[in-house]
């Protein structure tokens, strides 16, 4: 039934004398045009927010229907106001207050809206499931698999993980692709433990056959392992023998992360790695190095001899001003001296 046909529904029913208790709440009463304007005059109240929300407080549940008829205006280009009544609505307890998240929650999906509002309501979408996912009632799983898998937020695929929704792994795993989703993502495969391993060892032959066409493919595979390398699982060999013939470096490095044997060969794709454009791979080789001594010098020569590194689309770069430092002051840490 559309929207519109709901409420004629309702109407219907109100006029027999069988108004539910949704519509009741959701219908103005006499005498409370004083009641919306004190609820808009604090939405609207930018300035001090810290008032705005002593006045929504003191109203209580008198400001639910308000604050949901406010909601249901739909998305706005700048949302701080939608923000502030979602704010509100989150602090009061009710159940109704908790259908108004609801109701924003399933509203349009925010991917469907002009350009110019999809942003913003992208946060508000965000902050709403944050809100709900901290409560105990009987849709909450069903509202994260909606705001994971259709709307795609942050605050929803972070929650994967910690409620134990492990059906979306394969989901989470297709979001290692992502640039805003995949530390959500890799995030919630780490909490799903075993079950997480498994899919995305299941995952990657295909991500390795996309890794040589496809960039974010690429970083998934980068992503993939590091989830591997960060939850200590135990990768088959072939995975680490993929990984180390692929023809670019990062993912070499990433194989690399898993030696512990201190082999001259992985030493040399570390120290390529840790000068990496994907940061969190750059990060766990330099904390790998960190272990290693003067043997490590030899490596650094070779890369510094080299001076050039591809980035992760595969354009070759010379080394940055700060990753040559950074080799500089190791190699005087394993005491080889400075280049």
């Amino acid at each position: 039934m559309s929207k519109l046909g709901f409420f004629r529904h309702e109407r219907w029913l109100a006029l027999a004398g069988f108004a539910s208790p949704g519509y009741a709440a959701m219908t103005p009463a006499p005498g409370a045009p004083d009641l919306e304007a004190e609820v808009q005059a604090s939405i609207d109240n930018l300035a001090n927010r810290v008032e705005a929300t002593e006045r929504i407080m003191a109203l209580g549940e008198r400001a639910i229907a308000p604050l949901r008829r406010y909601l249901r205006k739909g998305a706005q280009v700048i949302p701080q106001g939608r923000l502030f009544a979602v704010a509100m609505l989150a602090r009061l307890q009710s159940p109704m207050a908790r259908e108004g998240l609801r109701d924003v929650l399933h509203d349009t999906r925010w991917s469907q809206l002009p350009a110019s509002w999809r942003e913003a309501e992208y946060q508000v979408k965000d902050v709403v499931i944050r809100h709900l996912i901290t409560r105990d009632y009987v849709e909450r799983f069903a509202d994260a698999t909606y705001a994971t898998c259709v709307e795609r937020l942050p605050s929803a695929v972070a929650a994967v993980g910690p409620l134990g929704l492990s059906s979306l792994a394969p989901e989470l795993v297709d979001m290692l692709k992502d640039d805003v989703l995949e530390r959500a993502a890799a995030a919630s495969l780490e909490g799903l433990g075993e079950h997480g391993q498994a899919v995305v060892l299941q995952a990657l032959p295909v991500l390795f056959e996309e890794a040589s066409l496809h960039v974010h493919s690429r970083l998934a595979v980068i992503r993939a392992l590091l989830v591997l390398q960060r939850t200590h699982a135990c990768v088959p060999p072939w995975v680490l023998n993929r990984a180390l013939a692929d023809s670019h470096p990062a993912i070499r490095a990433a194989a690399a992360l898993f030696d512990d044997t201190q082999d001259d060969i992985h030493r040399v794709e570390l120290t390529r790695g840790a000068l990496s454009d994907c940061v969190s791979l750059a990060a766990l080789c330099r904390e790998r190095l960190a272990h290693h001594g003067p043997e490590f010098a030899d490596a650094a020569r070779e890369v510094l001899h080299r001076n050039a590194e591809p980035d992760i689309y595969g354009n070759v770069h010379p080394l940055p001003r700060d990753a040559v430092r950074w080799l500089t002051v190791k190699m005087a840490e394993v005491g080889a001296g400075s280049v």
